[in-house]
């Protein structure tokens, strides 16, 4: 594979030094810069992301669609639907929802731990952010936020306010602390997955802390109204959302090419590229 360098960031020229290029690369690899003049084209992050949001739909649908048919069903259907609902409840976990999620973080721990293996710079940070992913899809499993409640509970002591899940105090402080070692990696990246991951951790924050923070304010005991059950829907739905977006912000970081003889090869492209030849497949 090969190393991205400042001297390589220029356009392949025409003529002998074109040549050169490929054979360069037959021997040791492409450079950055030649990544787009020669037929590379990165992987589309808008149809990667269009194609991830379908179960994300399908999946929202039906629990939506189950959690209202728990509530208005005769009372000879009631139990059918709840033993429905229990596998498409995006609020419990060991359930579909959580399969696919947990497939998400598992997906883009795959991708950021070939990125610390194979990318130009930030090897560091990409492990690291291999190493999140993988907690986070055992997160989605086994609920281990919600053991940071012993935590929050001393903590939330001191607010002026009273919160139905403490984990989120924290919560938000790792979550920072996570945003803080990541950060530079990200923004060294090309404008368009950088964007893609910054949205990306907005949406997911936005959703696992800030929507389940309010979803808290409503718990009444072991009473759970309708505001619950539909701010956990929100929530989740966009938790998968942002964990999508950011899948195909990481595969946006690779680009592919079809040879003549109809093999394709992959590379890592994680510094700017001249958008020449803009994907079209």
């Amino acid at each position: 594979m090969a190393s991205d360098s400042p001297k390589d960031s220029g356009p392949a020229r025409q003529g002998d030094d074109l040549v050169m290029t490929v054979a360069s690369e037959r021997s040791a690899g492409v450079t950055a810069g030649t990544v787009e003049d020669l037929g590379w084209q990165r992987i589309s992050l808008w149809r990667s992301f269009t194609y991830l949001m379908i179960p994300v739909a399908i999946l929202s649908l039906i629990s939506g669609s189950l959690a209202l048919a728990t509530q208005w069903s005769p009372p000879e259907s009631v139990e059918t639907v709840r033993f429905w609902f229990y596998f498409f409840d995006v609020g419990r976990e060991i359930n579909l929802p959580t399969w696919f999620s947990a497939g998400l973080w598992i997906t883009a721990g795959i991708l950021a731990g070939y990125f610390a293996r194979r990318a130009s710079r930030h090897r560091r940070s990409w492990a690291l952010f291999c190493v999140v992913c993988m907690v986070f899809s055992i997160d989605e499993t086994l609920e281990l936020h919600e053991r940071l409640d012993a935590i929050g509970n001393e903590l939330g002591r001191h607010l002026p306010l009273q919160l139905g899940f403490t984990w989120v105090i924290p919560g938000i402080l790792i979550a920072g602390l996570i945003v803080l070692s990541l950060l530079r990696m990200v923004l060294a990246l090309p404008r368009t997955p950088r964007a893609g991951l910054l949205a990306a951790g907005i949406i997911f924050v936005g959703g696992g802390v800030g929507v389940e923070t309010l979803s808290g304010f409503f718990v009444q005991g072991d009473t759970l109204p309708w505001q619950f059950f539909l701010l956990t829907l929100v929530e989740e739905t966009l938790e998968m959302t942002g964990i999508s977006l950011g899948v195909a912000a990481l595969a946006h970081l690779i680009a592919y090419r079809h040879s003549a003889d109809g093999s394709t090869a992959f590379r890592v492209a994680d510094r700017p590229l001249p958008e020449i030849e803009p994907a079209t497949h």
